[in-house]
Order: C-alpha cells, then sequence, then structure tokens
C-alpha cells in the first residue's frame, strides 16, 4: 500500500516542466516520462507524481508525494520536497 501527502501549488505550469523542477529540485530525474504515468524517485523508494488541472480549471497544481513506510513518512518527504521547492521555484506551496 502506498501513503500519500499532497502539496498544493499555485502554478501555472506542465505537467512535464513541473516534474523537471521537482527532479531538479531533489537531485533525481524524471522516470517513465514518455507514458501516462511519469513520476520522479525520492531517495528511500518514495516516488512523486503531479496531476494538472484539466482543461479549463484554474490551478492548483497536486504534486502527490508516495511512500510505502507510512503515513507520516509520505509527509515528510512532502515536506523536504516542499523545502527544496523553494530553491528552484517560486510557487507558494502547502501540503495537505
Amino acid at each position: 500500500m502506498d501513503y500519500s501527502a499532497t502539496i498544493v501549488a499555485q502554478a501555472h505550469v506542465t505537467k512535464p516542466d513541473a516534474l523537471r523542477l521537482i527532479a531538479k529540485a531533489v537531485g533525481s530525474t524524471v522516470q517513465d516520462s514518455g507514458t501516462a504515468h511519469p513520476f520522479v524517485p525520492l531517495v528511500g523508494g518514495g516516488r512523486v507524481e503531479v496531476e494538472i488541472p484539466k482543461f479549463g480549471e484554474a490551478p492548483p497544481l497536486a504534486i502527490d508525494v508516495y511512500n510505502l513506510h507510512g503515513a507520516d513518512q509520505a509527509r515528510a518527504s512532502a515536506v523536504s520536497l516542499q523545502a527544496a521547492l523553494t530553491g528552484v521555484t517560486d510557487w507558494p506551496t502547502e501540503v495537505r
């Protein structure tokens, strides 16, 4: 079972660009970029996926952080990612 925490970002950005910036923030690479489910792997086995607003919907961008080791670990990974994103983006973010 994957546990998750979500970072909500007020950002107008494409899914590939969001994943590229997330990968840069955590020193990783985008995996499965040519598929319907690209992700950025995290140290410790977690991963990050991005959901963008559907056509015509306004942001926010949902950055889902998954971890196999529990909800607390997923949230800790999300908080860590949120901090790392401040170094490469100007996105206002909130962990939910």
